[in-house]
């Protein structure tokens, strides 16, 4: 896993946000993204219905996180032939697609699933689990998991969530995140096809309360300061360098301030 800067949610009264570096998965969202795709293809032909997804990008929760995510889930462990994967099912989510497997208008929220639906929800989980294979390679077999044992090895985790009739979210957990792929380096030869288109800023000076009242398209600002003063070099909103203006070869130039060279 990597870690990348983040920031806390604002506080009232405050108006800075305290920083900090925060892990982030190196799974791919590509391979959450098929995933996903396969999540909605599989329940809308077991469900016989249609509804929509979207994935809850892949994170690194911490031992907190995990320990509430799994909280009570049904959970299938499938061995891949680069870590583990689970499918992972929370209780509410579990009692919503019961309810969509029995064509239920309301799911009975808050009541333990008999046996009959708890086959049911476990047939429907594992017609999930090939869909691990984008994620681990090829796969083994699958088995029931605890949810204790689950929170304590899994590293890597993210949701598919569906907009039915009723919502549900599927969650899917590696027990080792992908290690990043390393790539060549880009080098200034590679870009030297590439063109910027640069401006200067010159002029600065003052302007009275009343001429700035009277401002009006084609109106003509006089200002003190002279051209061979101080300039701002400006690739789209970036500032680039800082220099001087001036003359060179009879060509408006900025000299750099940080070089001798002059750009024109």
């Amino acid at each position: 896993m990597i870690h990348c800067l983040t920031f806390e949610p604002a506080v009232p009264g405050r108006d800075w946000s305290a920083a900090r570096f925060a892990p982030r998965s190196n799974l791919p969202l590509s391979a959450a993204c098929v995933v996903a795709n396969g999540v909605r293809e599989q329940l809308c032909r077991a469900l016989a219905t249609e509804f929509e997804v979207r994935v809850i990008e892949p994170a690194v929760p911490g031992a907190a996180g995990r320990a509430l995510l799994l909280a009570g889930a049904t959970i299938l462990r499938v061995g891949g032939r680069l870590c583990d994967a689970f499918v992972c099912v929370r209780p509410l989510d579990a009692r919503r697609l019961v309810a969509l497997a029995f064509g239920e208008t309301e799911p009975r929220e808050g009541t333990a699933l008999s046996a009959i639906e708890r086959t049911t929800l476990e047939r429907v989980v594992l017609g999930l689990v090939p869909l691990c294979n984008a994620l681990c390679g090829p796969l083994g077999t699958a088995t029931p998991e605890r949810a204790e044992r689950a929170a304590s090895e899994l590293v890597s985790y993210f949701e598919v969530r569906a907009a039915a009739r009723e919502p549900f979210a599927i969650g899917f957990g590696l027990t080792r995140d992908p290690a990043p792929e390393v790539t060549e380096c880009i080098t200034l030869d590679a870009l030297s096809d590439v063109e910027l288109q640069g401006r200067v800023e010159v002029g600065t000076g003052r302007v009275g309360v009343p001429a700035f009242a009277r401002l009006a398209p084609q109106t003509t600002l006089a200002f003190d300061a002279p051209l061979e003063g101080n300039a701002v070099l400006r690739f789209g909103e970036v500032v680039f360098a800082r220099g001087t203006c001036g003359v060179v070869d009879g060509r408006n130039a900025l000299r750099i301030g940080f070089g001798e060279s002059s750009a024109a």
